[in-house]
């Protein structure tokens, strides 16, 4: 098993129409979003307007959690659905998505061959998550709070990419809840 860590500096920043994305994590790692030839991208965006168009990713499947805020996204011709922060929706990526509120957000973008789930855990004051990684590559992100990973600190914001087979341990030793965010990803 391998793990490689990911520090808030060594994201890249970029503006969308509605605010700021930060992409935590493509792969291939090579890949560039622009050219859409990534197989999976974890990313946390803001939505600074009150109103804002998703970029149309027509072949990606989406899933997106607001970490901050609300979001009430309004899919055409296909419904429409409330989140509240750390609540998820999976939709597909070529409808044209439009969302209202300002929030932050996570995101999990799939090519069409490409499979994920997200997890959401939350850590109470001492609490220990242990977390098996088999035949997928594992993603960990510190969403809230500074927390260990295997006894080494793992801060707000920091991402691990666990790959091979595996038990990671992750504990909370604040003396306040912390939220962790794992996408378990099938190539």
């Amino acid at each position: 098993m391998q793990i490689k860590m990911y520090q808030k500096e060594d994201y890249p920043v970029s503006n969308w129409s509605g605010g700021k994305t930060t992409q935590l994590f493509i792969y291939p790692e090579d890949s560039e979003y622009a050219k859409r030839n990534f197989l999976f991208r974890i990313s946390s965006a803001t939505v600074d307007c009150e109103r804002s168009e998703f970029t149309s990713l027509p072949g990606v499947n989406r899933v997106i959690l607001p970490l901050k805020g609300n979001l009430h996204l309004f899919y055409e011709g296909h419904g429409e659905k409330v989140l509240a922060p750390y609540e998820q929706d999976r939709f597909d990526g070529g409808w044209n998505t439009v969302s209202v509120g300002k929030a932050t957000d996570f995101n999990l973008m799939l090519r069409e061959e490409t499979k994920g789930e997200v997890e959401v855990h939350t850590l109470q004051t001492q609490e220990n998550l242990c977390l098996q990684n088999d035949d997928s590559m594992m993603l960990v992100f510190a969403a809230e709070g500074n927390l260990c990973l295997d006894e080494k600190p793992f801060d707000n914001w920091q991402l691990a990419v666990v790959d091979g087979e595996g038990k990671i341990s992750i504990q909370n030793k604040e003396e306040k809840p912390a939220k962790v965010i794992v996408c378990r990803i099938q190539l």
